[in-house]
């Protein structure tokens, strides 16, 4: 296994190793060691079925089957296919439903530990998952503002934040069962990494909307002020995706987005990704 820092601000990418062989618990470690010190890795040139892939993924948590239970892979419901050539695909509110910055499953009373896309198809232009590193922008602040943070409880629920002009919103609920399942849950704002205790800022995206015990114009603002610092071009890094790349991004440490792309309409604008957001240590550190 090689592990070298990827062309950029932070990151690592991984080569030389093959996830159909067996993952043992040392190569386990070095994987996740290395994802806690960089926010994201990537690990190239994979080859592997559905079983494979969540086997992996099991590894790192435990898969979770998505809210919107009308996206999930009927054969393997913790996984999602993110693409823009099936049926589903063709409402742009769903294909373009992660444009927009966000953190995973932070409108659960649980929230992701980390997510990882598996690139089976990639297109020659567009595609690109943006990740921003929230510790990095929290070390920044200073620490007058960090002490105020820390004692701030975050209101999250789905697609409840502002949106930028930039961003779409999140992909559509479509049944009052679904919506039933996402009332409101508080998370800290800053929040401490639960293997390394890093700091980080958590979650100032697409489900963050207002702040325990303070006005809602002045938590507003607050958000929209944290996400412009969060959003410097110094905190972000855009993954242009090879195909056999699983990129895995720490959702206690990032803030992510898709960016907008179009129906594929050959195999050169073609993407398809297979998805598994985690929650819960992994095993090894149990």
């Amino acid at each position: 296994m090689d592990i070298r820092p990827l062309d950029a601000k932070f990151g690592a990418e991984i080569i030389g190793i093959d996830l159909n062989d067996p993952v043992d618990d040392d190569t386990c470690r070095t994987l996740t060691d290395t994802l806690y010190a960089n926010r994201i890795i990537v690990i190239r040139n994979q080859n592997l079925d559905k079983a494979t892939y969540f086997g992996f993924g099991q590894k790192l948590g435990h898969p979770i089957p998505h809210v919107l239970n009308h996206l999930r892979m009927p054969d393997y419901p913790a996984m999602m296919v993110i693409g823009n050539t099936d049926e589903k695909d063709k409402n742009e509110a769903i294909r373009n439903g992660t444009v927009l910055w966000h953190t995973d499953q932070s409108y659960e009373e649980v929230p992701a530990s980390a997510t990882m896309l598996y690139a089976i198809k990639v297109p020659q232009v567009g595609g690109e998952t943006q990740v921003c590193n929230m510790v990095k922008a929290y070390e920044d602040l200073d620490d007058d503002t960090k002490a105020h943070l820390e004692t701030l409880q975050v209101a999250h629920q789905y697609g409840r934040g502002k949106l930028r002009p930039e961003e779409f919103r999140a992909s559509p609920i479509l049944t009052s069962d679904q919506q039933e399942q996402l009332p409101t849950f508080y998370h800290p704002l800053v929040m401490p990494h639960p293997i390394t205790g890093l700091k980080a800022l958590y979650a100032v995206g697409q489900s963050s909307y207002a702040i325990k015990d303070m006005e809602d114009n002045k938590a507003v603002a607050l958000l929209e002020q944290l996400k412009d610092h969060v959003l410097q071009e110094k905190y972000i890094y855009r993954h242009k995706y090879r195909v056999g790349d699983i990129a895995i991004w720490d959702t206690f440490q990032t803030l992510h987005s898709g960016q907008m792309i179009d129906m594929a309409t050959d195999e050169s604008n073609t993407r398809l990704m297979w998805r598994i957001s985690v929650r819960g240590k992994p095993d090894i550190y149990h």
